[in-house]
This record gives C-alpha cells, structure tokens and sequence, in this order.
C-alpha cells in the first residue's frame, strides 16, 4: 500500500519516514538519515530535509499538517483522544519552533479528516482526560448524558493550535464515520477497518 500511494504521488518510497503511532506525545525530528525507517512510538514528525516524506497513518484520529514556510520545515502529527490531551499538535509546532526557529504565526496549519462530533462519542474516561488538560474543554464537549458526550477533536486541536500563537488553520470538516466510502473509521467499522495514509513532503527551494 505504501508503494501504490509512493507510485500514484509520483515519489520515492525509498524516501520515507514513518512512525509506529502509540497514542503519546513524541515528537521526532528526521531527516536524510531517517529514510526507509519506522521510527519505534513516536506521533509525530518534523523535518527541514527536502524529499524526505513523512508518512502516518489514521481512521478516525485527527492528521494535523504543519509547515513554515519562513524556515521551510513541516510538521506531521496524529492527534486522537489521547494525544489530543496531551496537547500533542502543540507540542509539535513547539518542537518546530526549538529546532528550526519556526515562529507560530508563521505556520501554516491544516486539519484533517476525522472522526467529527457528529459521530464521536465518548464516555468518562474521555471527559475526564480532556478536563483536566484543556482549558475551557467543556466548548468542545456535547453532554448528551451524564456519562456520555459528544468530543470535537476537531476544534481541540485548533485550539491548542491557537493557544500556542499560530493564527493560520484551515479545518478540513470531514468526518471519517460519515464518509466511510472516501476514508476508513475504526468506529463506524468496529474496528474492522484499515488505516489512509498522510503523506508530507518538502520540495527544493529554487
């Protein structure tokens, strides 16, 4: 599959990072080196390296694109539940900031496809988490029982995004569960389902 989606984009697959996705906070710079690895519990990467892509993957969990365009550097992240609370997007455009000089408002950022509030459905444990880690999280939580509620991970992550002083983000506003004929969902497939490719890549300057 990663060479089908190598071959439609037209690149190397030799050129390749990924990362095998545990739910955490990591975030790992790579670069020329890195290429061909899986780089052990990591979710999320970042790079200045030309053609060097960055690949994660993801059903329901939300892909957050990052790039400078000052110091020409990107960002990948993967921000489900879990990495959502631990402010994982944040973090991220903080690595790019301590490694590359990346200035938040100068990044550009997207987020895409995921599960959206219309479908996403989460319990206590859930509520709790994202209490305790983000301020004013009862915005992004529907109560639609006393233990249960709608979660937009949509807007956490702009908002974390925003937190931390980047002002440019464009939400895609696609939800995986709705469109499982374009995207995979491991809700709405019960978990019966594989995983779409993000893929990120920085050109030559010319």
């Amino acid at each position: 599959n990663h060479r089908a989606i190598c071959a439609a984009l037209g690149v190397d697959p030799a050129r390749v990072v990924s990362a095998r996705q545990v739910h955490g906070d990591r975030v790992a710079r790579v670069g020329d080196a890195d290429v061909g690895r899986t780089l052990e519990a990591t979710d999320a990467l970042i790079t200045d390296a030309p053609d060097v892509l960055l690949v994660l993957r993801f059903a329901d969990c939300v892909p957050v694109w990052l790039y400078d365009p000052q110091h020409h550097a990107i960002g990948l992240a993967h921000a489900g539940w879990q990495g959502t609370a631990r402010c994982i997007a944040a973090k991220t455009v903080c690595a790019m900031g301590e490694t590359f000089g990346s200035r938040p408002e100068d990044i550009r950022a997207g987020i895409g496809p995921a599960i959206g509030p219309c479908c996403y459905e989460v319990g206590t444990d859930v509520i709790e988490a994202l209490r305790a880690a983000i301020v004013d999280a009862e915005g992004l939580l529907q109560q639609r029982t006393p233990h249960t509620a709608h979660l937009d991970l949509w807007r956490a992550n702009a908002v974390q995004l925003s937190a931390v002083g980047v002002t440019h983000i464009e939400v895609a506003g696609l939800c995986t569960a709705c469109h499982v004929d374009a995207f995979y969902s491991h809700r709405r497939e019960a978990g019966r389902t594989g995983r779409f490719a993000v893929v990120a890549g920085l050109e030559e300057r010319s």
